[in-house]
Formats: C-alpha cells, sequence, structure tokens
C-alpha cells in the first residue's frame, strides 16, 4: 500500500495508462464483453435475491454497458437506483469516522428509477451518460433516507481492477464517499445499522482487471465482493 504523494503519483499513472487502452477497444468488443458481462451478474444468486439494486449508468464506448441491467431489474420487480451528483451540494454528511473516506467534489446520492420509460427519457451529459432531470429530484427516493431502503446489492464502475479486489475509481471519491455514509444510516428506530453492507459487484472489461497488488489503495478505497470481467472471469472475495 503506497502512501501520500506516492499513492496519488500511482493511480494517476495508472488512471493514464488505462483509459489509452480503453480508447483503443472497439465497438464489437465492447459489445461482446458487455453481454457476457451482464448475462454473468443476471445469474448470481445474489442479484437474483436482491430486492433494492443500484446500477451506475455506463458512459459509450469505454466501460459495460449496463443498460440492460437497468432493464432487467425494474421488469423483474426490483427498485432500482442511479446515482446522481449535486454538483453544487448542500452540506456533506458528517460520517462516523471522518477518515474513512474524504469528501468529494459534490456529493453522489443514489436515487430511484420510477419505471422504463422514466430512465429512457433521460438526456446524455456532457461524457455521454444518461442522466436524472434536475426537476425530478424532490420526486425520486433517496436510498439512504433510511436502513430499510439501502440496496442489497451495487453494480460498481472503475476504471481499473485488480485479482485482490481493490478498485480504481475516477478519482473524485463518489463512491467511497457514499459507502461510508452506507455505514452510517439508522433504521427506523433511529437505531445505527451494524455491519450490513451492500454487495458491491464490479463490472469490468477485461483491459481493466489486472493482477493482484496492481491497484494502488489507501483505507478509504473499499475493496469488491465479487468481479465480473469481459473475459468471463468471475472472482469473489
Amino acid at each position: 500500500m503506497a502512501s501520500g504523494s506516492a499513492l496519488t503519483l500511482a493511480k494517476r499513472n495508472l488512471r493514464m495508462a488505462v483509459k489509452k487502452t480503453l480508447s483503443t477497444i472497439s465497438p464489437e468488443s465492447l459489445a461482446i464483453q458487455s453481454q457476457l458481462c451482464v448475462d454473468t451478474l443476471l445469474s448470481l444468486p445474489e442479484y437474483q435475491s436482491s430486492r433494492q439494486v443500484s446500477v451506475f449508468l455506463s458512459m459509450p464506448a469505454k466501460e459495460i454497458d449496463t443498460s440492460r441491467i437497468v432493464e432487467d431489474g425494474l421488469e423483474s420487480g426490483k427498485r432500482l437506483y442511479v446515482p446522481y451528483i449535486y454538483r453544487q451540494p448542500p452540506t456533506q454528511p458528517a460520517l462516523s469516522d471522518p477518515a474513512s473516506a474524504s469528501s468529494p467534489p459534490g456529493l453522489m446520492d443514489m436515487l430511484s428509477l420510477h419505471s422504463l420509460a422514466d430512465y429512457r427519457s433521460f438526456k446524455p451529459d456532457k461524457w455521454g451518460i444518461p442522466t436524472i432531470p434536475n426537476g425530478s429530484i424532490s420526486t425520486r427516493h433517496n436510498c439512504l433516507e433510511c436502513e430499510e431502503s439501502v440496496p442489497d446489492l451495487i453494480v460498481m464502475p472503475g476504471v481499473a481492477f485488480d485479482e485482490g479486489f481493490k478498485r480504481l475509481g475516477h478519482g473524485k471519491g463518489y463512491y467511497d464517499y457514499f459507502l461510508a455514509r452506507c455505514e452510517g444510516v439508522s433504521d427506523r428506530d433511529g437505531v445505527k445499522r451494524k455491519g450490513r453492507m451492500p454487495i458491491l459487484v464490479a463490472l469490468a472489461l477485461k483491459e481493466q482487471l489486472f493482477e493482484d497488488g496492481t491497484v494502488p489503495v489507501d483505507v478509504s478505497d473499499w475493496p469488491m465482493d465479487v468481479i465480473i470481467s469481459g473475459d468471463g472471469r468471475l472472482l469473489r472475495r
């Protein structure tokens, strides 16, 4: 485990190398790997038994396409949550362990989808990611409102992963901070939740999965529970 500026540099260098590789992936390879990853995810007992699922909405050409996960989840009656980032957020929530994750530049919540029609109405942002309309925020359920609504399973994005279940994100800290907030959610009686965290499932193109020890991390970086790779590998921690 690296520390300080050496860790920051190691993360930056790995991001740059992986992003350069991802820029060369063909649409055909992306489609094949996406289908294999999603087929594997949908067959997982952990996914099938989950009632509440959070899934990232994918950017085109650079990561596994998650659109079919959204469609399957809604069609099978699950409550689906997707990320929404407040670019000028309200005051950042206090963490029970402030050292567990540094505050990101904006606040990411997971908000509910109403229906397939709702999802298909989303417009892409500047990265091509379908995005919840600002005007609809007040109509959506926030999964951190109480313990009972915290997702059973979160489908995680990332730039790189390794076989030691470590994840390298895009560098903003949105997911690590969100997961730290999950630990502080109270139940309906105001009692802090004890130990139950969502199952974290990473979807990785084969070009994003490396041998153990490749991804540099610190104490605020959450490990994955399951990694599904575009070349057919299924890893469990």
